[in-house]
């Protein structure tokens, strides 16, 4: 046998073991239906339930006869300039109310249009009729505010997208 001829074998010999060798590791052959079913989720904690108490309302606190006295416009007064106060509790121990009036309409349908606006900007908005000089005037509000700060932040923000000149009001008990 010719020297070519053996390093030809020898070659092919050493490629096919190599080949034997390196082929498995370079490709799959596991069964591709096989599903790996371990979790790499670790275990639930241990969750201690609490019980949550309800609060019930102090027999003290009377119906909600009370709540119209926060949309009590007749007690509402332009705010002074010289008053300082901002925030706080009233005379009554009530926290302080403040409130914007963004418009006085003799027409219904005009202060529910405005109503409507201001209530998809997310303002917290309500409607109050005043009769004054035989005339019913439909009055716009925002509020109540606990904040004064609040109530003037609001009023900017309002005067620029309406471009009117609103009133900050503070509820006088």
């Amino acid at each position: 046998m010719s020297d070519g001829l053996k390093q030809r074998i020898i070659g092919a010999l050493v490629l096919g073991a190599l080949g034997l060798i390196l082929l498995p590791l370079a490709l799959d052959f596991t069964d591709p239906k096989k599903v790996d079913r371990s979790s790499l989720i670790p275990p639930a904690p241990n969750v201690v339930v609490t019980e949550i108490v309800v609060a019930k309302r102090p027999d003290e606190v009377k119906d909600a006869a009370d709540v119209v006295l926060v949309f009590d416009v007749s007690k509402l007064q332009p705010v002074q300039e010289n008053d300082t106060s901002y925030q706080g509790l009233d005379q009554s121990g009530l926290p302080q109310r403040w409130y914007l009036q963004v418009g006085s309409y003799e027409e219904q349908a005009s202060a529910n249009k405005l109503k409507q606006a201001l209530l998809t900007k997310q303002y917290k908005v309500f409607l109050k009729s005043v009769k004054i000089n035989k005339k019913v005037f439909h009055r716009v509000y925002i509020g109540p505010k606990i904040s004064r700060r609040s109530a003037i932040a609001d009023k900017n923000d309002i005067d620029k997208l309406l471009t009117t000149d609103s009133i900050v009001l503070k509820y006088v008990p």
